[in-house]
């Protein structure tokens, strides 16, 4: 398959990035709008907040409380906000876009807002939650968080939790460690994650697979994206370069994950003969629309489960069995439109996260984000 190359230089500006310190995040956010538009004009981005940061500066001076002050300028004279409309849009990761038209993702804008607080001496953290981003830190009253999706409102962790509710159609409780403020790498790697899923989602995989590479570049020491890698050229019909992505992976991975893992890796080879199969397709699910289809899904999978469980072990006509078993098992969890991720083990993509299901779980009663994966799913109320 052919590569849309991401230019040397710029990978290699994601790992100087990602060995400085303290790593920058609004310059990291301006190297990511390079991803997704080569021509930005960064420049002029740096200057726009700049400016901005002056004009909250001289408020403050003027004997404006530092956050009032913020919000007047961002959100009510220049009117930022979420973009709704076209939310999963590759531009929305864009800082230099967000700062263009005055709209982004939740994360983009925060990175914007926390940069010009920065520069103007209110200071503010990036706190990331399941589908959502806001801003924390010793610039807001105690126990308050910025949303700059909601053009900068003020709230507390209940009404957050209502957001978060809102966004994966279900009464979610998040606990105090959910508002902990997220290191640099973490909301960087996260904004590129959101990033290759835009591009995953409009089977743009070459350009996916650049990000994979600038993410890596970025933090090297996170095993993931070799999974990441995997799974997008197991979806651009590339099962051997997807292999080797996996076993690398599976080599780092451990306990749960690593058998999970493997299982999945043997049932790429049996599929290897028609990858369409393998890679499935793309289904955006509410919970009510994950959960009629759980029975199914839990029927399917019950089935072969025992029909796995019957084969004897230490023969290579019951090894040629199970393998058969788990590639028709997969054909039919991706043509459902479920995302498998184990053994016995697929997720619902609601388009915010993951609603997560594990045989013999009875019913449907987890979710986590796009980053946290299993280990960190939290329970449905």
């Amino acid at each position: 398959m052919p590569r849309t190359e991401v230019p040397q230089e710029t990978v290699e500006a994601f790992a100087r990035l990602g060995r400085s310190s303290p790593i920058d995040v609004f310059e990291g956010a301006l190297l990511v709008s390079r991803l997704i538009d080569p021509h930005a004009d960064v420049e002029k981005a740096r200057e726009r907040v700049a400016g901005l940061a002056r004009r909250v500066a001289a408020r403050r001076g003027a004997g404006m409380a530092p956050l009032e002050a913020l919000r007047e300028i961002l959100f009510e004279e220049e009117g930022f906000a979420g973009d709704s409309e076209s939310y999963d849009e590759p531009p929305n990761c864009s800082v230099v876009h967000a700062l263009t038209v005055g709209r982004g993702m939740p994360i983009t804008l925060s990175i914007l807002v926390q940069e010009v607080g920065r520069r103007s001496g209110v200071e503010l953290e990036g706190v990331g939650l399941p589908g959502h981003f806001v801003l924390g830190g010793d610039g807001l009253p105690d126990g308050f968080y910025l949303d700059p999706f909601h053009g900068g409102v003020v709230c507390d962790a209940e009404e957050l939790g209502r957001r978060v509710s809102e966004i994966f159609g279900a009464e979610i409780a998040l606990s105090p460690d959910a508002f902990a403020p997220d290191r640099p790498v973490s909301i960087l790697r996260r904004v590129l994650s959101n990033l290759r899923r835009s591009f995953e989602r409009r089977h743009r995989y070459e350009e996916a697979l650049g990000v994979v590479d600038c993410a890596e570049a970025l933090d090297p020491s996170d095993p993931s994206v070799m999974r990441e890698r995997g799974l997008l050229l197991l979806k651009a019909g590339e099962p051997l370069q997807a292999l080797e992505a996996l076993e690398e992976y599976r080599r780092a991975a451990s306990g749960e994950d690593a058998d999970a893992v493997a299982k999945l890796i043997a049932t790429v080879r049996a599929e290897e003969e028609n990858p369409e199969s393998s890679a499935g397709s793309r289904r955006i699910f509410t919970l009510g629309e994950a959960r009629a289809l759980l029975p199914r899904v839990r029927e399917r999978t019950s089935e072969a489960v025992n029909r796995y469980a019957s084969l004897g072990e230490g023969n290579e006509a019951s090894e040629e069995e199970r393998q058969t078993i788990l590639s028709e098992w997969a054909k039919e969890m991706t043509d459902l439109g479920v995302e498998i991720k184990g053994l016995w083990l697929v997720d619902f993509d609601s388009g915010a996260g993951y609603y997560c299901w594990k045989y013999p779980e009875p019913s449907l009663d987890y979710f986590h984000g796009y980053e946290e994966g299993f280990a960190g799913r939290l329970p449905l109320q």
